[in-house]
């Protein structure tokens, strides 16, 4: 075990070593890998997204892979959603287990479906319509609505050559580490305990349609630092504090797909800064947890969250994602444990439902 975790450190170390001389990035396209952006967990999605210093159950993975290293019983988890009208299908299957020495590791799998694709032949689009092609793409960018294309002959009305389903799948392998430790504030003070798990994710990334299929291989790296605040002033009517950082995508992950000119693109860096209190009510067997995240990804966004739990059986949660509502409940029951979200959207509202087992 103590070969285990050397090796493990060094890994860290090495990463963080070179995503700090990472060269700038070069090309990326805003939609590369963006089925990673939709969030795991209803719990999570319930609070807005704001779980990057929370991060303590099946959707640890996702959000801050230190996380992982938190839970001390292994965990099934699983979620389904029906995504903008049912227009997609959004799973997740995963397992935690931790592991002796406080490490832990995590097996995800995460697919996302766009279901009858329709493939139209080039020819029938160019030979279509009374202006030409080159016109008729003109003119429909002053165009606004689908009359507005058919009065102008841009309407595909021939029959589709055929259709395929946008598959998009996610392989997640998280290796995680629990560190524990005491500051010392002198003699005549007292000692803090202090707990700082760090993880790493390794994604296998994978996407087809039609004829064509991506793949590429990415790393995402976390950190936690969790303490007391009952312990810091010696009052146990307060609470716990944490602080999180995690880093998607640290190599900026490189899609190639398999076409004649072998086009690739690249998922940017994204950097996520949270912090969260839990405020024991107990009074009233139940308690309040506060938490915010910061996402800098395609522009800087802020992420709320609050959660209440009563009885460690029944939970309600509310949540502003990057301005957007969202809200949920949740219910143990035994070793299960069942979440309900809801996120508004401009697309349509969605809905998530997650459940985990803890044996």
């Amino acid at each position: 075990m103590r070969r285990f975790q050397g090796r493990f450190r060094w890994v860290v170390a090495g990463l963080v070593l070179s995503l700090a001389f990472l060269a700038p990035l070069q090309a990326q396209n805003n939609y590369a890998g963006s089925f990673l952006e939709l969030g795991i967990g209803a719990r999570a999605i319930a609070m807005g997204g704001a779980f990057v210093a929370v991060a303590d159950d099946g959707s640890s993975f996702y959000w801050n892979p230190a996380g992982v290293a938190t839970l001390v019983q292994p965990e099934v988890f699983g979620m389904y959603a029906s995504l903008y009208r049912s227009l997609s299908k959004h799973f997740h299957l995963g397992f935690t287990r931790p592991l002796s020495g406080r490490g832990a590791i995590s097996l995800n799998w995460i697919r996302l479906t766009v279901p009858n694709v329709a493939q139209y032949d080039s020819e029938n689009l160019i030979r279509y319509g009374p202006n030409g092609y080159e016109n008729r793409l003109f003119e429909s960018t002053q165009a606004e609505t689908w009359q507005e294309l058919q009065a102008l002959g841009t309407v595909l009305t021939d029959p589709a050559s055929g259709f395929s389903s946008f598959t998009n799948d996610a392989f997640i392998f998280t290796l995680a580490k629990l560190n524990k430790l005491d500051v010392d504030f002198g003699w005549q003070y007292f000692v803090l305990p202090v707990t700082m798990p760090i993880g790493i994710n390794v994604k296998i990334i994978r996407q087809s349609l039609f004829q064509h299929s991506s793949s590429g291989i990415g790393f995402d790296l976390g950190w936690m630092l969790k303490f007391g605040i009952d312990d810091l002033f010696d009052d146990s009517r307060l609470g716990k504090l944490s602080f999180g950082l995690a880093v998607k995508d640290i190599f900026n992950t490189k899609i190639t797909w398999n076409t004649d000119s072998r086009h690739s693109d690249r998922i940017p860096r994204t950097w996520y800064l949270g912090t969260s209190y839990l405020q024991p009510l107990t009074k009233y067997n139940s308690r309040l947890l506060f938490s915010y995240t910061y996402q800098d990804r395609y522009g800087k966004s802020h992420h709320y969250s609050m959660e209440y739990v009563y009885f460690n059986r029944l939970a309600i949660r509310f949540g502003i994602d990057a301005g957007d509502f969202t809200a949920g409940v949740g219910m143990k029951v035994s070793l299960f444990q069942i979440d309900y979200a809801y996120k508004n959207h401009e697309l349509g509202g969605s809905h998530r439902i997650s459940t985990s087992i803890r044996l």
